[in-house]
C-alpha cells in the first residue's frame, strides 16, 4: 500500500515580513505625497478692466508661483486667440514676451503679463477719438518655465480667459479650458520661429 499523501501546508507570513511590507507601503505613500508637493503649481488670475475705453491695457493678468519650489528660465506672453476691438479682429497673435527679474519665480512671487501694445491702439471716429470697444475677448496667458532642480526639462502652460460682458458694459474675465486653442498656438509658433521665439530677451 502506498503511504498516504499529505497536502503541503502554506507557510504563514511572519510578523516581521508583514511589518516590512506595511512600512514599504507607508514610505511609498509619503514619497508620492512629497513629490506632489514639490510639483510646480503655477496659477493665473485676471482682474476686470478699470477703463472700458482701454479694456486690455487696464486689465491685469498675473502669473503666480503657488508651489514650494522656484521655477527658472521663465518667459511669458499673451496669446490673442480671438480678440475684436470695434471692427478690427486680432486672431492668433501675441503681445511682447516678458520675463521676471533673473527669469525666475520663487514661491509666492508673481509677474504681470501685458495683453496690449502700441500696435493695438486703435482710434475710433468721430471725436473724441476713443478706443473702439472690446466686443470679443478670448485669450491665453502662456508661460514657459523649468522646475528647479529638474532644469533639464522646460514645460509650458496655457491659461485661457474669455471676456464676459455685462448688461451695463462691464467686463469680467472668466477662466476656460485651454485645450481648444493649443493647436492654434502651435501653428503660430511654427509660423513665427518655433520654440526659439520664447527665448527672446
Amino acid at each position: 500500500m502506498p503511504p498516504p499523501q499529505h497536502s503541503p501546508i502554506a507557510a504563514k507570513p511572519s510578523k516581521h515580513g508583514l511589518f516590512l511590507g506595511l512600512a514599504g507601503l507607508v514610505l511609498t505613500a509619503i514619497g508620492l505625497v512629497a513629490l506632489i508637493e514639490l510639483f510646480p503649481r503655477l496659477s493665473a488670475t485676471a482682474t476686470p478692466p478699470t477703463n472700458l475705453d482701454r479694456p486690455l491695457e487696464s486689465s491685469r493678468f498675473t502669473i503666480t508661483n503657488d508651489g514650494y519650489v522656484k521655477v527658472t528660465d521663465v518667459s511669458s506672453l499673451c496669446f490673442l486667440w480671438k480678440v475684436t476691438l470695434g471692427s478690427v479682429r486680432f486672431q492668433s497673435g501675441t503681445v511682447e514676451i516678458v520675463k521676471p527679474p533673473e527669469a525666475k519665480l520663487s514661491p509666492t512671487e508673481s509677474m504681470t503679463v501685458p495683453c496690449s501694445s502700441e500696435k493695438m491702439r486703435l482710434v475710433g471716429s468721430p471725436p473724441p477719438y476713443r478706443q473702439p470697444r472690446l466686443t470679443e475677448g478670448d485669450l491665453a496667458i502662456v508661460v514657459y518655465y523649468r522646475v528647479w532642480p529638474f532644469t533639464f526639462y522646460r514645460d509650458r502652460r496655457l491659461f485661457r480667459f474669455a471676456a464676459r460682458f455685462g448688461e451695463h458694459g462691464e467686463i469680467t474675465w472668466e477662466k476656460q479650458p485651454a485645450a481648444i486653442m493649443e493647436a492654434d498656438f502651435e501653428k503660430w509658433l511654427v509660423t513665427h520661429g518655433g520654440f526659439n521665439i520664447v527665448e527672446r530677451p
